[in-house]
């Protein structure tokens, strides 16, 4: 995830910087903008401000990474396309992951059970 900063804030460029600093690159090289205010550009942008945008201010670091990671994987994944076997793929993750979360609360509850009962 390659990202350019335009951002009219001060305080909210030096935040950016501090939070991506892995991350930023030249306006040429960019996957995305973030920035402040709307603009046109030919790149896609990841808007930070008060309302109807990607991201609302203030914001802490988790929730800037976890949005900014939305925002890629909507990007990139208008790019790969979609197959049989990641639909299967998809699909086996699915039963297992609920088969898993089935087991786990099944075990909580007895747990849960077994403890009120020695009370």
């Amino acid at each position: 995830m390659k990202i350019a900063l335009a951002c009219n804030s001060l305080l909210l460029t030096k935040s950016l910087e501090i939070f991506l600093k892995k991350n930023l690159t030249s306006y040429k090289k960019c996957d995305f903008v973030i920035s402040d205010q709307k603009m046109e550009i030919e790149k896609p942008l990841f808007l930070i401000s008060d309302d109807m945008s990607n991201l609302q201010v203030p914001f802490s670091e988790s929730s800037l990474m976890i949005e900014l990671d939305k925002f890629y994987v909507s990007l990139t994944s208008d790019k790969v396309p979609q197959n049989e076997n990641s639909k299967i793929i998809g699909d086996e993750v699915k039963e297992k992951i609920d088969f898993l979360t089935k087991k786990f609360r099944d075990d909580l509850i007895e747990v849960m059970q077994e403890y009120y009962e020695k009370k």
